[in-house]
């Protein structure tokens, strides 16, 4: 009988059919998963509330040249999240179900969601910063530091670089 990581190893790289790929894939199954609850739950919060949020945002962009704009920016933020989100979700069940990582589907995706991870949370930054909520932006850095790590350990790990 096995140590517990072996069974473990033994069961997801012949029952699921991951191969020698079984970490790594446990690295991008979590991190889409991470990122699929964090964007998701903040567009769909932005939907169902878009007035209070609009009203919260006006205030908070009032001293900057965002002020006119907050309405149109506060659709275009919930539109990056709710897609990144989606992404995310998509590569997660992807990264799952899929029986070869390589296959264009889940990598790809992944990589895409990673990448419009980064551009969602740089815009957030940008917003922060010029709204002067610097407390707000070293919480985002922190999100930024994740997606960061996301998108360059799984090159490592599957050797890609």
């Amino acid at each position: 009988m096995g140590t517990l990581v072996e069974l473990f190893v033994d069961f997801f790289s012949v029952t699921m059919g991951w191969g020698d790929y079984v970490f790594p894939r446990f690295f991008l199954v979590f991190i889409s998963l991470f990122f699929t609850i964090l964007f998701l739950q903040s567009g769909i919060d932005k939907i169902v509330s878009f007035s209070g949020n609009l009203n919260y945002f006006k205030d908070h962009f009032k001293n900057t040249f965002f002020r006119n704009y907050v309405k149109f920016l506060l659709v275009v933020i919930t539109l990056l999240e709710c897609i990144t989100g989606c992404l995310f979700l998509y590569s997660f069940v992807a990264t799952i179900c899929s029986k070869s990582l390589f296959v264009l589907g889940p990598i790809l995706i992944y990589f895409l969601a990673i990448c419009s991870a980064l551009l969602t949370l740089s815009c957030l930054f940008l917003g922060q910063r010029l709204a002067q909520d610097y407390v707000g932006a070293v919480n985002l850095g922190i999100y930024f530091l994740i997606a960061l790590i996301g998108l360059s350990l799984p090159l490592l790990f599957l050797e890609l670089l």
